[in-house]
């Protein structure tokens, strides 16, 4: 009998990751584990083909296309013409779901459905993650990040919410969390859910080599030229800094941010001889000025990448915006530590006893009602 978990949660709350962690703890368990994306984003689909599905593919060594794990391509403005058009629209992406849904869940494993960039993305032609997940009649985990408080009321009215619609909601993950949030989140979060009544099935602190993206992630985004540094692309980058400002401005903040880019004029060679002195992933210099031979000198020596882009920097930091990390299925190492993190901070075998306990009882359930 297929088992099916629905991983709900915002973009940037880190499903793919719980969802992989999960995938490999399972099947090294020995159980037949399936990945299905029914929605996906993005601009530069190569060929339509979801990243996330290409790893799982891979990962899992699954049999099918990255085309029928992540069927649907969503762009950011997908409502158009007459109500009318629109219903023949909704079917036609209906009837490819079903078919890839059924393909895929076709086995007697456990299939991870991961949803879309936010649970109601899709809602107004009903193919938002809470209507997928009752047709499918999949139990429910909400994926959260915790930055303040109001979050918490996010998450509870998401809870509420999936209750009202009919659907199980197995719990919720908290993710991604600060050293700060962390300690809130087990003493103060973690009660005040299960005190409404809401499971919390993991509690997992960011860690920089998941949660963060890369400094080549950054370099696929700018399409910029790479002077020096190519051996150390895989850096994390955890904060940006734009270096406009004077160097005595700049100081404090170029020594307080760890692991940061610095994006700032090729012409202001001050400015990245400076934050070359402190915690630097990546230096990214504007307008296509190439910098200072001292520059790339100093950048060699302490091996961070320097990339030239032939934006201004305004442009530079729009582009930036919603970067996010993507895991790639030669990261090995990464992939390891995401298992590590989910075994080590998630009750992820009593997930598993909660998704077959729910198997039994919908499998009952539609049985008395045939009778």
């Amino acid at each position: 009998m297929l088992q099916k978990i629905y991983l709900m949660g915002r973009s940037g709350s880190g499903k793919t990751a719980v969802a992989l962690g999960l995938s490999l703890l399972w099947k090294e368990k020995g159980l037949n584990v399936a990945y299905f994306k029914p929605k996906t984003t993005g601009h530069n689909l190569q060929r339509n083909q979801d990243p996330d599905a290409i790893l799982f593919k891979q990962v899992l060594n699954l049999p099918w296309e990255p085309e029928q794990i992540a069927p649907l391509n969503f762009e950011s403005i997908y409502i158009f013409g007459a109500s009318n058009h629109n219903r023949l629209t909704v079917e036609k992406m209906e009837a490819k779901l079903e078919e890839n849904f059924r393909d895929i869940g076709d086995n007697n494993g456990i299939m991870v459905i991961e949803g879309g960039s936010s649970p109601c993305a899709g809602m107004s032609l009903s193919l938002d993650d809470f209507s997928l997940a009752k047709r499918w009649e999949a139990p429910v985990i909400l994926i959260s990040n915790l930055n303040k408080d109001y979050d918490l009321d996010r998450i509870l009215f998401y809870n509420n919410f999936i209750q009202a619609r009919g659907l199980y909601i197995l719990g919720n993950i908290l993710n991604n969390l600060s050293p700060a949030a962390l300690d809130k989140a087990r003493n103060i979060y973690r009660p005040l859910l299960e005190e409404k009544g809401y499971k919390v099935l993991g509690i997992i602190p960011a860690h920089p080599a998941i949660t963060f993206p890369t400094v080549a992630e950054f370099h696929e985004t700018l399409q910029g030229e790479i002077l020096c540094g190519e051996e150390n692309m895989g850096l994390p980058v955890e904060e940006i800094v734009v270096g406009t400002m004077t160097i005595e401005s700049a100081l404090r903040y170029l020594r307080r941010a760890l692991n940061k880019a610095v994006i700032t004029g090729g012409d202001r060679s001050d400015m990245a001889l400076t934050a070359l002195e402190t915690s630097t992933s990546v230096l990214i210099l504007t307008g296509g000025l190439h910098p200072d031979i001292r520059v790339i000198a100093r950048a060699r020596e302490k091996g961070i990448p320097v990339i030239l882009v032939h934006f201004d920097t305004y442009t530079t930091i729009g582009a930036l915006q919603g970067i996010a990390r993507q895991i790639r299925p030669q990261d090995s190492r990464t992939i390891s530590l995401i298992k590590e993190e989910v075994a080590r901070n998630c009750s992820w075998e009593k997930i598993e006893e909660g998704i077959e306990s729910y198997s039994v009882f919908s499998s009952t359930e539609r049985g008395a009602e045939g009778q």
